[in-house]
C-alpha cells in the first residue's frame, strides 16, 4: 500500500501535464486560425508590390476582397494553409516547451522557450517566403529556348547563390523580428510610463504589441531586400537601393499593421486561451 502513493501521484501529475498539453495545442491551433487571415492578405500583398509595379493598396484591397468574397477558397487555399502552420506550429512549440520545462526546469523556462520558438518559427518563416515568392513574384524565365548551355549553367548557379542569399537575408530579418518580439519586449515593459498604464499587466501588453512593431523598422528593409534578391539576380546594389527606397514607406506600414495580429493580438489569444485551458484542465476531477 506504501508503494502505491506515489504510482497514483506520478500518474496524476502525468495526467494533468498531458492534459495541460492538449489544452497547449488547442489554443495555438485556435490562435493561428484567428492571424492567418490577416497575415496571409498582407504577405501576399507585399510580395506582389516588391516583385511588380503594382500599388500596395491596390493589391491588398483587391486580395481582401477576394477573401471576403470566397472565404471558404480562401480558407482552404496554400497559401492560408502555409500561413496557418507557421503560427500554429510556432504557439504549439511556444505553449508545450514552458509547460514541460515550468514541470521539469523551472529556472530555464525563459530561455528554453524562447530557444524552441526560434529554431521553429524562423526557418518555418523563410520557408513561407519563399513559397509566397515563387507563387506570387512576377519572377522572370529561367532561360530562352536560344541560350547556350554554358549561359543555363552560368544561370543556374547565379539563381543559386541569390536564392542562398535571400534565405539567409530572411533568417536575419526573422531574428530580429523574434529578438523585439519574445526578448525585447519583455525588458522594456518597465519603460511604459504610468501615465499610460499603471498595473503590470498593462504594461506587459502594451510592451507586447509596440517593441514588436517598432522592430518592423530595422526588419523591413530586410525583407524588401529577400524580395529583390529573390526576384533579380543580376541586379546592381543601386538598384536594389533604389527598390527598397521606393518601397519602404508603404511596405514599412503595413508590416508594422501584419505584426500587430502574429505577435500583439495572436500571443495575447494564445495566452489568455492557454490559461483557460489550463484551468479547466486543474479543475477537472480524476477518475
Amino acid at each position: 500500500m506504501d508503494y502505491q502513493e506515489p504510482h497514483t501521484a506520478s500518474d496524476n501529475k502525468r495526467r494533468y501535464i498531458l492534459g495541460d498539453l492538449a489544452g497547449d495545442l488547442t489554443a495555438a491551433a485556435v490562435s493561428a486560425t484567428l492571424v492567418a487571415p490577416t497575415v496571409t492578405i498582407i504577405d501576399r500583398s507585399l510580395v506582389e508590390s516588391a516583385s511588380s509595379n503594382r500599388p500596395l493598396l491596390n493589391s491588398l484591397r483587391q486580395n481582401a476582397q477576394a477573401a471576403l468574397k470566397h472565404p471558404g477558397r480562401f480558407a482552404l487555399s496554400s497559401p492560408f494553409g502555409i500561413v496557418w502552420a507557421l503560427y500554429a506550429a510556432t504557439y504549439t512549440v511556444a505553449n508545450g516547451t514552458e509547460t514541460i520545462a515550468k514541470e521539469f526546469h523551472p529556472s530555464m523556462v525563459e530561455s528554453i522557450t524562447f530557444s524552441s520558438t526560434f529554431l521553429v518559427n524562423v526557418p518555418l518563416g523563410v520557408w513561407k517566403d519563399i513559397r509566397f515568392a515563387q507563387k506570387f513574384s512576377n519572377r522572370p524565365i529561367a532561360a530562352t529556348n536560344t541560350a547556350t548551355n554554358a549561359a543555363k549553367a552560368a544561370l543556374r548557379s547565379s539563381s543559386k547563390i541569390a536564392s542562398r542569399a535571400a534565405t539567409a537575408t530572411f533568417l536575419l530579418r526573422d531574428g530580429v523580428t523574434i529578438f523585439g518580439s519574445f526578448t525585447l519586449a519583455p525588458h522594456c515593459t518597465e519603460l511604459v510610463p504610468d501615465s499610460m498604464a499603471s498595473f503590470p499587466h498593462s504594461k506587459t501588453i502594451i510592451s507586447q504589441i509596440i517593441v514588436p512593431v517598432l522592430s518592423q523598422l530595422v526588419a523591413t528593409p530586410l525583407h524588401l531586400l529577400g524580395l529583390d534578391l529573390y526576384n533579380q539576380h543580376g541586379a546592381s546594389w543601386s538598384s536594389r537601393m533604389a527598390m527598397i527606397r521606393a518601397n519602404l514607406p508603404s511596405a514599412t506600414a503595413m508590416r508594422c499593421v501584419r505584426i500587430i495580429p502574429a505577435f500583439g493580438f495572436g500571443c495575447l489569444a494564445n495566452m489568455g486561451l492557454r490559461s483557460l485551458f489550463h484551468g479547466v484542465n486543474m479543475d477537472s476531477p480524476l477518475d
